[in-house]
């Protein structure tokens, strides 16, 4: 909250807090890790909504617009966290020379390129709710 109030009362600039984009692209997801994580960011993008709010700024919910996007076709559950793959696709990208487009659809992700972080089409989707939010 003071973060935004700062912003607010020291800067002329629009001030907009985004949702958190979802992680994994099973938003009914039975798998405890993915099921979890889906928890956690429906609660955090809440709390961030809610501080917009009281702070009298903008909300982009790039969650929510995400989170339609994956259920009308849902894809891979992210059902834990390791290294491999993060180094593997690093290798793919510096190495290989492959885009990250490329490695998200080796990967078998549609919005992300590993599960966590947005592709171009997850990242063109979030972009254009941040255009549209400052073309007002």
């Amino acid at each position: 909250m003071a973060i935004a109030r700062r912003l607010k009362a020291e800067t002329s600039a629009t001030v907009a807090f985004c949702s958190l984009p979802p992680i994994g692209e099973d938003p009914a997801s039975a798998n405890p890790f993915q099921s979890e994580l889906n928890r956690r960011i429906v609660e955090y993008s809440a709390i961030i909504g809610e501080v917009a709010r009281d702070a009298g700024i903008g909300y982009i919910p790039v969650y929510e617009t995400l989170l339609a996007e994956i259920r009308e076709s849902p894809g891979r559950a992210f059902t834990n966290f390791r290294f491999f793959p993060f180094y593997r696709d690093a290798f793919r990208v510096l190495v290989q020379r492959k885009g990250p487009d490329e490695v998200a659809h080796i990967n078998g992700w549609r919005f992300h390129s590993d599960g966590i972080h947005l592709n171009s089409r997850g990242g063109m989707i979030a972009a254009g709710l941040v255009q549209a939010f400052l073309d007002g």
